[in-house]
């Protein structure tokens, strides 16, 4: 069994999107790219939804079998709340 890591960023929204698409991410009427990252379970908001936005903030999770560094530009968001925000698996 897989024991899952919560990576939960917030920043920027381009910034956000960028990272969240080197790990196979894909936005809206994008086309999905060749896959996941392997170390990738799933995103909060799905592949193929906007991240969350509020107050010009962009907020997302990713799901993967062990901790991911921030990405440069992101931060780190607290699990209440992202919780409040965007849910949890």
């Amino acid at each position: 069994m897989t024991e899952w890591s919560l990576c939960r960023w917030h920043g920027p929204p381009a910034t956000l999107e960028a990272a969240l698409r080197q790990l196979g991410w894909h936005g809206p009427e994008e086309t999905p790219p060749g896959g996941l990252d392997p170390r990738v379970g799933g995103f909060i908001p799905p592949a193929g939804e906007t991240p969350r936005i509020l107050d010009g903030l962009a907020y997302a999770t990713v799901v993967a079998k062990a901790p991911l560094p921030t990405p440069d530009g992101l931060g780190e968001t607290g699990p209440q709340l992202s919780a409040a925000l965007l849910g949890s698996f």
